[in-house]
C-alpha cells in the first residue's frame, strides 16, 4: 500500500466502494476527504523541516475548510429531509470539528503534537463516521425514496 516514489507518493487509505453512499455528491465530497488525508499523511513522512511544517500547516487548513462544507452540505440535506437523527449527527460533527481545531491550535502554538497521529486519528474517525452514522442517513434516504415520500 506504502509507495514511497515521487510518482505515487504514500496512501494511507484508499476509497472503496463500500464506503459509497449511493448520493453522487457525498459520495465525491469523502472521496475528497480522504485525498486529503492522505495529502496529509504523505506530508508528515517528509523531513521535519520548516517546508514539512508550512505544507502540514496548509494541508489542516484546506482540511478544515473542506470538512466545514461538507459537513454544512450534509446537514443541510439531513434538515430538508427532516431527519430524525439530525441533532445527534451534527453533535457528531461539531465535536469532531472541535478536536481538529484543538489539535491545530496546539500543533500552531508548538505544544506537544505527533502528526502521524493526527491524521490518523483523521482516518479512523471519517471512515467510521462514514460507515455507522452516514450510512444510516442514506438508508433513512432511500427508505424514503421507496415510500415516495421524497
Amino acid at each position: 500500500m506504502m509507495n514511497g516514489n515521487s510518482n505515487n507518493p504514500p496512501v494511507l487509505v484508499e476509497w472503496n466502494e463500500r464506503y459509497s453512499m449511493g448520493i453522487p455528491k457525498i459520495d465525491e465530497q469523502h472521496k475528497e476527504l480522504l485525498r486529503l488525508t492522505n495529502e496529509l499523511y504523505a506530508s508528515c513522512l517528509k523531513d521535519n523541516d520548516e517546508e514539512a511544517k508550512a505544507r502540514f500547516k496548509s494541508t489542516v487548513g484546506a482540511i478544515v475548510n473542506y470538512v466545514s462544507e461538507h459537513f454544512g452540505a450534509e446537514e443541510r440535506l439531513l434538515q430538508r429531509i427532516k431527519y430524525p437523527e439530525y441533532a445527534e449527527h451534527k453533535q457528531q460533527h461539531d465535536n469532531f470539528v472541535k478536536k481538529v481545531l484543538e489539535q491545530v491550535k496546539d500543533f500552531s502554538e508548538g505544544k506537544s503534537f505527533v502528526p502521524n497521529n493526527f491524521v490518523r486519528y483523521l482516518k479512523d474517525w471519517i471512515l467510521s463516521h462514514i460507515a455507522m452514522s452516514d450510512k444510516a442517513y442514506s438508508e433513512y434516504i432511500f427508505r424514503l425514496k421507496r415510500e415516495g415520500k421524497l
